[in-house]
């Protein structure tokens, strides 16, 4: 981070200064923990379901913070604070006040990427492909929200020429504001499925949230959509901004030709006549990458150094990661799972050599009402690509259940209540040349099932 003032802080934020604050004052960084907190940073008190950051102001301050941003209903207000305290109506609002101002300092590319799925990996490989112009700055893990994307922006240095930021969304109005702090150059619209559905009542109220990229990209702008998702192609109108398109269907600006899998999965095909070789498993990925190229593309990266940089990537960890132990293959893809990432994981698990596809799947949460029927569409996909299904929770009944209807004998499609009895199981149940996908949603906890797996 650039030195920024005390006063600067105290206009970006229209806070109140309360005690003894020195207006020239540097500040080195920003902070939200207090037990990261070093010397002349500004620590952040923020409220969240399970903590609040004001019970930690005086610890900040013990370790060197030279102020503290709280809120003005906040008791300690009253008190004498160990020192000079910003005092506004809400901290998480001044985060992203901060954020933008300090982002409008520098004139730099920002990528925001949206998407149902994917967009971890998307936001990565799009950070490797620039990395081989620029320098570059990226959302750390997933940190995509209103927290996450104001503390990534404020860590922009004069080293940096670039930014890219994974955006995600939870209700209606979360891309939109989230646009108005990052204020991104380019925006990447990968895909609009059923993930988080529970937020929104339906595909069409997901599709209205993550259009919002597109209703924030001007003239000046850059919109990169996926030109073969039925539901993003109808959202373009929303935008003013410069449209352009990837996908290996439909006709588009960024349109790759003669996609092939090899024996690993892994993806091959041209660009504009370019060979683009992948080194990770998935048809998602490929497009994926396809985005990834066309970005690279638009911000002038040369094309040797867009081979380079999408030959070497690897998968992120959790998120399609291919492990081999004891000659089975286990496809790692526990972080997260929606309708569609469990698809395309399938998808994988079919493309991917084996003896038996076994996929070990769990709960998809946030889909509200339409949970038992979703659960029941990917039982039935399931059914298409594997062997063997096993799966753990609650809504996984659905899933088993179509699974069965489909065909699938009892003991080839198990349920089980809880992931440590399915671990246990699977583990006794592999043999050489076992090709197994584990996928589920984060809370499920099922990184517990590979470990045991491949114990």
């Amino acid at each position: 981070m650039r030195a920024v003032t005390l006063s600067e802080m105290v206009q970006w934020t229209a806070a109140d200064p309360v005690g003894n604050l020195q207006p020239d004052c540097a500040l080195q960084a920003v902070a939200t923990d207090s037990r990261s907190i070093d010397k002349g940073e500004l620590f952040v008190a923020l409220r969240g379901e399970r903590f609040d950051g004001h019970d930690f102001v005086e610890a900040a301050f013990a370790r060197g913070a030279c102020a503290a941003l709280v809120e003005r209903r906040w008791p300690g207000l009253e008190r004498t604070a160990p020192g000079p305290l910003l005092a506004v109506d809400s901290t998480l609002q001044a985060l992203g006040d901060m954020a933008r101002a300090y982002r409008r300092r520098w004139e730099v590319p920002v990528v925001a990427v949206v998407g149902s799925a994917g967009k971890t990996t998307t936001k990565e490989m799009i950070a490797a492909v620039l990395g081989q112009r620029y320098r570059v700055l990226k959302t750390i893990g997933s940190e995509n929200n209103e927290i996450g994307v104001p503390r990534t922006l404020l860590q922009l240095s004069p080293s940096h020429e670039a930014v890219v930021l994974e955006l995600a969304a939870r209700r209606i109005g979360d891309i939109r504001y989230l646009c108005s702090v990052a204020e991104p150059t380019i925006g990447v619209l990968l895909n609009i499925g059923t993930a988080h559905i529970e937020f929104f009542g339906s595909v069409e109220g997901v599709a209205k949230a993550k259009g919002e990229l597109l209703d924030y990209m001007d003239e000046s702008l850059t919109a990169l959509v996926n030109a073969d998702d039925r539901v993003v192609a109808q959202e373009v109108k929303r935008t003013k901004g410069r449209l352009l398109t990837f996908g290996f269907v439909r006709e588009s600006e960024f349109r790759g030709e003669r996609l092939v899998l090899d024996q690993k999965g892994c993806g091959h095909f041209l660009l504009h006549h370019v060979p683009i070789d992948l080194n990770i498993p998935g048809r998602h990925n490929a497009y994926n990458a396809l985005a990834a190229a066309a970005v690279g593309r638009i911000l002038g990266v040369p094309w040797e150094g867009i081979q380079r940089a999408l030959a070497e990537f690897q998968a992120v960890s959790q998120r399609g990661e291919i492990v081999r132990k004891n000659g089975i293959a286990v496809i790692d893809d526990c972080y997260n799972a929606s309708p569609g990432s469990v698809s395309a994981a399938l998808d994988l698990l079919v493309d991917v050599p084996g003896a038996r596809k076994i996929a070990v799947l769990g709960d998809m949460l946030e889909l509200g009402v339409e949970s038992g029927r979703l659960h029941a569409i990917v039982g039935e996909k399931a059914a298409e690509c594997a062997d063997v299904v096993l799966a753990a929770g609650r809504e996984s009944v659905h899933l088993v259940a179509a699974a069965r209807a489909a065909g699938m004998a009892q003991d080839a499609a198990r349920h089980f209540e809880q992931p440590e009895q399915l671990g246990e199981f699977a583990a006794t149940q592999l043999r050489h040349g076992d090709v197994v996908l584990v996928k589920a949603s984060r809370a499920m906890a099922f990184d517990q099932v590979v470990e045991r797996i491949l114990q």
